[in-house]
């Protein structure tokens, strides 16, 4: 019954989001976005049950999250990846995500002051850095996420994840893992 209900599940999401995309026929802002929406749900299905994935896919997958933010935020978010090996080197599925997501829950972003979440490669490591605009309005958060993806490394790869939290960034590097 699991089985079918997860291949039944995927199936009528992406017919859903078929239709949708054929009833909006000529925007194409909006038929980008059905079709980025669906590409990073195939990855998360694709991946949900693997421990790594390559970093080639983990990149790819987080420029589609983040044309999607950018979207609804535009001028507001900024993402500066700078040019690194992905060849050699493996990661957990979604880790990246995770951290830009967490940078756009937690801080704030207008024109004037946009939030820059910059992701490079520093020795064995994927450093996601973000200014510090942190949002009045948010509860202290538990930290589920960042908590969640530090506990997934250390089971995975018996590796730690290293946080830096200044006045002016937040830093998260991951260590990588070589092909």
């Amino acid at each position: 019954y699991e089985t079918i209900r997860n291949q039944v599940n995927p199936h009528f999401l992406f017919n859903s989001l078929n239709t949708l995309s054929s009833l909006i026929n000529g925007n194409q802002i909006a038929e980008n976005f059905i079709q980025q929406l669906s590409s990073i749900y195939r990855y998360v299905l694709e991946n949900h049950n693997v421990e790594t994935v390559s970093l080639e896919s983990e990149m790819k997958f987080v420029e589609d999250y983040f044309s999607l933010q950018k979207i609804r935020n535009e001028e507001k978010v900024i993402l500066d990846i700078r040019p690194f090996d992905i060849k050699n080197y493996r990661i957990l599925p979604v880790s990246l995500q995770t951290l830009v997501e967490n940078a756009l829950k937690h801080n704030s972003a207008t024109r004037d002051k946009p939030l820059r979440i910059s992701i490079f490669q520093e020795d064995d490591f994927i450093v996601v850095k973000n200014n510090l605009q942190k949002k009045l309005n948010i509860e202290d958060s538990p930290g589920t996420g960042l908590n969640n993806l530090a506990e997934r490394l250390k089971l995975i790869t018996n590796k730690e994840l290293k946080v830096t939290d200044t006045t002016e960034d937040f830093i998260v590097k991951i260590p990588l893992i070589r092909d």
